[in-house]
């Protein structure tokens, strides 16, 4: 496995030679991270372990936007004013030059000694040996986690072993568009039932004909919501195959989309009219599943109160399907020289109020109760609902487990559930049982055949 993914990493090295510059700025999860002022790319970072003076040489590599580069720079600067025996070497880039220049920099023996990691991508790196435990310095306290949910933690474990620290708390949300909800004398469940919102999904549709887009959406990420509400997994621990072996759950999905389309309260293929997101909540759809750190991107975007509420649960759950999510992690790279100093700043960064002086909530919500408790009162009025949101979904019961990252053939089965579900909703298939079954054992043979 690791030669596989090390020819991988070198192949990423080659790539580079054609591809140093390019890109667009993003995140690892969420449409408002993904923006597009991109910073100029910075001059990649000296492998030295001691730089002027004999201070340690830290090196450091983010990808983000313009202004998150330049958050990042100020707090660090104050990070170096806090710790005058370490200097910091910044590099930073756009989120599609990130990829090409962290692989590069890992297959040429730069490593830089703390840098971003998308979760997507960290059973991979973990993998190829380039992640260093960290479990040892939450023991000792050097990482104080002392004030983060265990499922926030979790995240950044693969196998047991702690590899990474989330810089910051996202959850699946819905949302919705509370000003006509007001208008209608309605109001949405913070937790609501799917027999909750069905019912106001018509209501809705009734009084203003905007439709819904989430039950009928049945993508593998709609898949996923259902299969968690009954304490299963889209795929398995090792992502060799379906977490589950019923096709009832594909079957129940397809049923409640056709009801939702053929009584009208949901929306058909191919009969949206905006051409972008934000311009369906005007004029097509009344509610988005999307992510807590874009409702202020969906209220500047739109004009509207959009508000948000968790995803709805099956009547008959037994778990919740909502999750607590890493917006992106801290790493510290196993060949690093100043692994103390690289935890040292991963500890600042998670706790420390003066970072969040300078940063706020860039990188989504703080995973620490206490600094959310700091940064709360200095928060505008959407951000304080976030920061809110987060809370409430952390509190017992309210969340389950974060699901093992997707799968790499995740992008085929996606686009194998897309044509089975078309089919389904233009009537194409009607025996939903036979086609959900031969769904499984597709993509059951895909994830087999990419062991």
């Amino acid at each position: 496995m690791k030669k596989r993914i090390l020819a991988a990493l070198c192949a990423c090295v080659m790539l580079a030679g054609t591809l140093i510059g390019c890109g667009g700025s993003g995140s690892s999860s969420t449409a408002a991270d993904n923006s597009t002022g991109a910073p100029a790319q910075s001059t990649p970072a000296s492998a030295a372990d001691t730089g002027t003076d004999g201070k340690t040489t830290l090196n450091i590599l983010w990808w983000g936007s313009q202004t998150r580069h330049e958050l990042t720079t100020a707090m660090l600067e104050k990070f170096q004013e806090l710790n005058p025996d370490i200097e910091v070497v910044m590099d930073y880039s756009d989120w599609d030059g990130y990829w090409t220049k962290l692989p590069a920099q890992v297959a040429g023996g730069q490593t830089p000694d703390v840098f971003q990691m998308d979760y997507s991508k960290l059973s991979q790196y973990v993998d190829n040996g380039v992640l260093a435990e960290l479990d040892s310095y939450v023991a000792d306290g050097s990482l104080d986690m002392s004030n983060v949910d265990e499922n926030i933690l979790a995240s950044g474990s693969v196998n047991g072993k702690l590899y990474a620290v989330s810089t910051g708390t996202n959850a699946p949300v819905m949302l919705y568009r509370k000003d006509i909800l007001d208008d209608l004398h309605i109001e949405m469940p913070m937790n609501p039932t799917m027999s909750e919102y069905i019912e106001i999904a018509k209501q809705v549709h009734e009084a203003t004909g905007l439709r819904d887009t989430y039950v009928v959406g049945c993508s593998t990420g709609s898949l996923n919501f259902r299969v968690r509400n009954y304490g299963l997994s889209l795929y398995n621990d090792d992502a060799t195959a379906l977490g589950f072996d019923d096709p009832k759950y594909i079957v129940d999905m397809w049923q409640l989309a056709l009801d939702a389309q053929n009584e009208g309260w949901g929306m058909m293929i191919g009969e949206e009219t905006a051409t972008t997101a934000f311009d369906s909540m005007v004029s097509d759809a009344w509610s988005r599943q999307q992510n807590s750190n874009e409702l202020q991107a969906y209220r500047d975007a739109t004009g509207k109160d959009i508000s948000m509420a968790m995803v709805p649960n099956t009547d008959d759950a037994t778990a919740s399907s909502t999750y607590l999510k890493p917006s992106m992690f801290w790493c510290v790279a196993a060949d690093s020289k100043v692994k103390d100093a690289a935890v040292r700043f991963i500890n600042f960064f998670a706790n420390d109020t003066e970072c969040y002086d300078i940063v706020g909530i860039e990188r989504a919500v703080p995973i620490s109760s206490k600094i959310r408790e700091y940064v709360a009162p200095t928060l505008d009025e959407v951000s304080q609902e976030v920061v809110n949101f987060i809370d409430y979904v952390s509190q017992p019961g309210k969340a389950s487990p974060l699901m093992n990252p997707d799968p790499a053939k995740q992008s085929e089965i996606e686009e194998l559930m897309g044509q089975y579900s078309d089919q389904v909703r233009y009537g194409e298939i009607t025996d939903l049982n036979a086609a959900a079954q031969q769904f499984m054992d597709e993509v059951n043979a895909i994830l087999a055949s990419a062991e």
